[in-house]
């Protein structure tokens, strides 16, 4: 192989003092995006800006909200990965590069049979005899490759597979950067995510490999590139915004009630589930603190009596769901408390005042306002026993709407 490398001088005048830090342990703020250093993401924020796609840094990605047009970049993850939802997004048309060496990024590679391992020192070509700095060339033809002549690594890993020829490789066959296409979508795969950091990006080989990355996953028209940092994380279920959310199942369970066609008696039973699902939250919820921080809270085991015997509980009062409601307040507020850092039981005055803060339009926080105030007349009802036949199914479906749409809008960036 042809070994000159251009622009070796600047190489050697950049790495002198990275060579030395390269051996140190991973800082906390590796991969920042907020900050300007040598180990930080600004510079490859930057260049993203300035491509004509839309682009945006996420640390909470629901996979749900994700069209077949976007395309995400996930730096060294620290959390495993949703596989099988990423997957369903690649098959639809979607575009993943994932840079990892050392994180959980594995789960997602061996989906696609990609291994990963230590590289080959002996045989790479490497930075002033730094065994850790190794330097990746282009393989083959590709867009990934246009206009880049050497890959500088550091502390990299190899990515292999039995049918993928390598874009980057050192030596002949070591693969740093690994490219196939998921049925309409595409996945590159990359053994070291210092390939993006600011120090690697001063190197117009690294940069051009960078320039050219955002080309690759944003070529489909209407689409955005997100970037998912190591801090980051990944959940929900592609095609099905918010199901992470223990109140997303609630709604999508009203939706089908509302839609099918039943005679009353199914419609008192499945008000009747309903209740018992909400009652089950509340009962793993009280006094702790918010379930939304609780990764396994569908799976817990049910409490004496279990799923069923709350569903027959409510199911002898079918046509009142006013206890439901006032457990599903109970869950509004503690969500409503932990999403604007308030009290477990803060008053509706607190609550429109951080709205406010958090630059809500006024018409929202009207409408949190009536509704805080209809749950608590709801609350204030059944204390008194007064109820009735106050609350049907219809006016709970509406309520709990009401609640789902104003944590959207909370959640949602300003």
């Amino acid at each position: 192989m042809h070994r000159h490398l251009p622009g070796w001088g600047l190489l050697l005048a950049l790495f002198a003092l990275a060579g030395a830090r390269s051996v140190e342990a991973q800082a906390a703020e590796d991969f920042d995006v907020t900050h300007e250093g040598w180990n930080s993401l600004t510079r490859f924020v930057a260049l993203a800006r300035a491509q004509h796609v839309p682009f945006d840094v996420v640390q909470r990605l629901d996979v749900g909200t994700l069209n077949p047009e976007d395309a995400l970049i996930l730096i060294g993850p620290s959390e495993a990965l949703p596989s099988s939802e990423l997957t369903a997004f690649l098959r639809a048309g979607g575009r993943i590069a994932l840079a990892d060496d050392f994180g959980h990024g594995d789960s997602l590679l061996q989906t696609f049979r990609i291994g990963r391992g230590a590289p080959n020192r002996s045989a790479a070509l490497s930075l002033r005899g730094n065994e850790e700095l190794l330097i990746a060339r282009p393989i083959t033809g590709h867009p990934l490759t246009r206009g880049v002549t050497a890959l500088l690594t550091n502390h990299p890993q190899v990515v292999y597979h039995a049918e993928l020829e390598p874009i980057f490789a050192f030596g002949e066959h070591d693969a740093v950067v690994l490219a196939g296409a998921v049925n309409a979508g595409r996945l590159v795969a990359i053994g070291d995510p210092s390939i993006f950091i600011d120090n690697m990006l001063e190197l117009a080989g690294n940069r051009r490999f960078v320039e050219n990355l955002f080309h690759y996953l944003g070529s489909a028209a209407g689409g955005r590139i997100l970037l998912v940092p190591p801090s980051g994380t990944v959940v929900g279920r592609f095609g099905e915004p918010g199901a992470d959310r223990p109140l997303h199942d609630v709604r999508v369970l009203l939706e089908r009630i509302a839609e099918a066609d039943l005679p009353p008696n199914a419609l008192r039973v499945g008000a009747a589930s309903l209740a018992g699902l909400l009652l089950f939250l509340a009962a793993g919820l009280l006094p702790r603190a918010s379930p939304y921080a609780r990764d396994a809270l569908f799976g817990r085991p049910g409490l004496e009596g279990g799923f069923a015997g709350r569903v027959a509980w409510f199911a002898k009062r079918p046509g009142n769901l006013a206890e439901p409601m006032v457990v599903y307040q109970q869950e509004l507020e503690l969500e409503l408390g932990r999403i604007l850092g308030l009290p477990r039981r803060a008053r509706i005055d607190d609550v429109t005042t951080r709205m406010k803060a958090h630059h809500m339009p006024a018409e929202d926080v009207s409408r949190a306002t009536s509704l805080w105030r209809e749950l608590e007349s709801v609350r204030e009802e059944m204390e008194r026993g007064s109820t009735g036949d106050a609350l049907p199914e219809a006016r709970f479906r509406r309520l709990v709407e009401g609640g789902d749409a104003l944590l959207a809008s909370l959640r949602s960036p300003r």
